[in-house]
């Protein structure tokens, strides 16, 4: 049946509109995706059998099929890397150099090297590292919340191999392409896309830059040298029981927080699991004990391996996505081996790794609802629509502070970066071929938009498990926070306006 083209808009409108109302994104997505195949065959019954097809069209490309499955082995692999017990020895090893509050915190910054490969497993594997040392020097829980939140989205979005993130980044930027009939690498837009991070950048600036008690300003200037709501912080470790206090403590503090962590939850897989001891997330640690004698060297070889092998692989290549696939089942393998000859058996490798991948089992549910979305746009006319009605009428200039602030704004209210990415990249891309504005400054207004609400919003899974994991106060964290990454946003908006005029 022939619609109007202004209909288009209606599918990721409708999955936006329930996303904001219910701040549910799986629900809201499948209703904009029914809605729009309602749209386009004008039958009920039609309809269902056009969302089911929509989907089964997604599952037989298969580039999206890579990024599914290296989404679900990357989170298994991660849950192994748990089980080996290589974080708690990191642990102990860093907790001998750190002294004083500003060592503490910027110590979080100095585990990213091995906890780079996702946001969740960042903040949950970092903070269960420094928060026992935080204590012990007195370092406010809201401050470890905001270094633990602000160095997890806006650094693992700029990193372009071995991490969640980029792929699925480059899934939904390939549907932006598709939809802007632009042909092209992905992955090569993703790398051009890096300088204009503009949020990334700031926040991180102005994260680093508040280790400087001068510096400070609003609610989190009283908190320097205080944390009033912790009743371990008086006590005293010696420097020489450092080490066992840390290791034990590493253990008991995740059970200890997930009653604070539950107050908000996500589906984009960082949801807190009420029902466990542990803090469920979309890649996150498990409240077990590890399985095997904690070791350096069952953390570092899969992380070097896979950032090797995705250097060597990826180089030249014309498909990315197979490559980085490759270099994780690589890696994989090999970690196997390692903790088998450790003694770890085959069957609890099995569990560790399923029980793993299907902490992203939300996330990837989410693809499989989002690019149809950006498919059924396309058939309603959504290309046709933004030619028709904006070209000549908005300046390229305007698009990626547009893009930025409309991607913020989804991300706050909804709390899920991955979902408004999902959302908007479709419409940003075509927007920005349209109007003849820079395709890398779009893609980048879209990123950096989810992460602004990522790290900012108080219904984000990230700001929740950065809030739980340092034991602080949700709604006092989020107030002490927001001032800075406000401050942030708006020269990131300033940067991505003069950086569109003097480049378009």
């Amino acid at each position: 049946m022939p619609v109007e083209l202004w209909l288009s808009v209606m599918p990721p409108l409708t999955a936006v509109v329930f996303a904001m109302w219910t701040k549910q994104v799986i629900p809201s997505l499948l209703i904009g995706l029914w809605a729009g195949s309602l749209l386009y065959t004008g039958s009920l019954l039609e309809s269902l059998n056009q969302t089911v097809s929509y989907i089964t069209g997604v599952l037989r490309d298969v580039g999206n099929l890579d990024v599914l499955l290296f989404l679900y082995m990357f989170s298994g692999l991660v849950a192994l890397i748990q089980a080996s017990g290589g974080v708690q020895a990191f642990a102990k090893r860093i907790s001998q150099f750190i002294k004083g509050p500003n060592q503490t915190l910027l110590a979080s910054w100095g585990l990213l090297p091995i906890t780079f490969m996702d946001c969740g497993f960042r903040v949950v594997a970092g903070g269960a590292i420094i928060k026992p040392v935080a204590e012990r020097y007195h370092v406010a829980r809201e401050r470890l919340a905001y270094m633990l939140n602000n160095s997890s989205s806006p650094v693992i979005v700029l990193i372009p191999i071995a991490t969640t993130f980029i792929g699925y980044i480059i899934g939904v930027l390939n549907k932006g392409m598709q939809a802007a009939g632009v042909n092209g690498d992905p992955f090569a837009l993703f790398i051009r896309s890096l300088p204009f991070h503009f949020f990334s950048y700031i926040s991180i600036a102005v994260a680093l830059l508040s280790l400087i008690p001068v510096l400070n300003f609003g609610p989190m200037k009283k908190l320097i040298g205080v944390n009033p709501n912790s009743t371990k912080s008086k006590r005293t470790v010696e420097k020489g029981d450092q080490a066992t206090e840390f290791s034990r403590e590493l253990g008991e503090d995740e059970k200890d927080n997930t009653e604070k962590a539950d107050s908000v939850k996500d589906q984009m897989g960082v949801a807190m699991k009420g029902e466990k001891k542990g803090m469920g997330m979309k890649m996150g640690m498990d409240d077990e004990e590890p399985q095997l004698k904690p070791r350096l060297i069952n953390i570092l070889v899969p992380i070097v391996l896979l950032i090797f092998l995705s250097f060597l692989l990826m180089s030249g290549s014309e498909n990315p996505s197979r490559m980085m696939l490759l270099a994780l089942m690589v890696t994989l393998v090999a970690s196997v081996v390692l903790y088998l000859v450790q003694g770890l058996s085959l069957k609890k490798m099995t569990d560790h790794f399923v029980k793993g991948g299907n902490k992203l089992m939300a996330t990837i549910i989410i693809l499989l609802l989002a690019w149809p979305i950006s498919d059924v746009s396309q058939d309603l006319g959504l290309t046709q629509l933004i030619e028709g009605t904006l070209e000549g009428t908005i300046s390229p200039v305007w698009v990626p502070l547009l893009v930025f602030i409309v991607t913020g704004a989804v991300t706050y209210f909804i709390g899920s970066s991955w979902g408004a990415w999902a959302l908007m990249m479709p419409v940003a891309i075509p927007l920005a071929v349209t109007t003849g504005g820079s395709l890398p400054l779009a893609a980048a207004a879209v990123l950096s938009g989810g992460t602004f609400g990522d790290v900012t919003s108080p219904v984000s899974g990230m700001t929740a498990m950065s809030a739980g994991i340092a034991e602080a106060d949700h709604m006092k964290y989020v107030q002490a926070m927001t001032p800075y990454n406000m401050t942030a946003v708006t020269i990131s908006s300033l940067l991505f306006l003069g950086t569109a005029y003097l480049i378009t």
